[in-house]
């Protein structure tokens, strides 16, 4: 898991999700995860945007992020270029 300091660009009411840049990689656990995810990945990451339930938000704006979304496991593409 890694988590991001995120900053809400625009909220998109028809999805209920906030459109946030990642801005700063706060914190990563790799234990137990088994994957193996590079440093220059995760901070490749900082400054792409990401579509994210409202809700998935806390008050200090940090967006932990799990290994599948990090790997691109998803069915959609998460992180994208504005």
């Amino acid at each position: 898991m890694a988590s991001y300091r995120a900053e809400v660009i625009r909220y998109e009411p028809e999805g209920r999700r906030d459109v946030c840049r990642l801005s700063e990689l706060v914190d990563v656990t790799r234990a137990g995860s088994g994957e193996e995810i590079s440093d220059a990945m995760l901070r490749g990451l900082i400054g792409k945007l990401a579509r994210v339930p409202h809700e998935a938000l806390n008050s200090d704006m940090i967006l932990p992020l799990k290994i599948t979304t990090l790997t691109g496991g998803l069915r959609r593409p998460y992180f994208f270029d504005e």
